[in-house]
């Protein structure tokens, strides 16, 4: 992996900041995995430009493919899980980034109890007999 190759593609693309999350920033990946990257692009991507960005990110990375989430679509708990468990691989911004994870962590560790609580309601309900009444 080039990093200064990764930082041109998302540079180019006008990317904020970016993490890798998932399976190869917890070095738990084959080498057939993809890489699961966030980023925080300066202006909404469509998807032809999201997916000429993915491409040339599997090419720089030298991976099979690149999964991209986009934190301003992504849900909190998205968000969440990518700064607990990534890496941060680019940022353009740092004021923008440190906010960015300030809030996030902010609103995620807010929504734990309720996260729980919801998934615990939920697993309840399934050793009760399923979720059909």
């Amino acid at each position: 992996m080039s990093t200064s190759a990764v930082d041109r593609v998302l540079a180019e693309a006008g990317v904020r900041f970016a993490y890798l999350f998932g399976s190869r920033a917890t070095r738990r990946h084959r080498p057939t995995s993809d890489a699961d990257i966030a980023i925080m692009p300066a202006q909404p991507l469509d998807l032809l430009a999201e997916a000429g960005l993915a491409d040339r990110l599997a090419q720089a990375l030298e991976v099979p493919a690149v999964d991209l989430v986009d934190l301003r679509r992504a849900p909190l708990v998205v968000r969440g899980r990518v700064l607990q468990e990534g890496r941060l691989l680019y940022s353009a911004d740092e004021p923008g980034r440190v906010a960015f994870e300030v809030r996030t962590r902010s609103e995620y560790f807010d929504f734990l109890p309720t996260q729980r609580a919801l998934r615990d309601h939920f697993l309840r309900r399934v050793a009760a007999g399923g979720l059909d009444g």
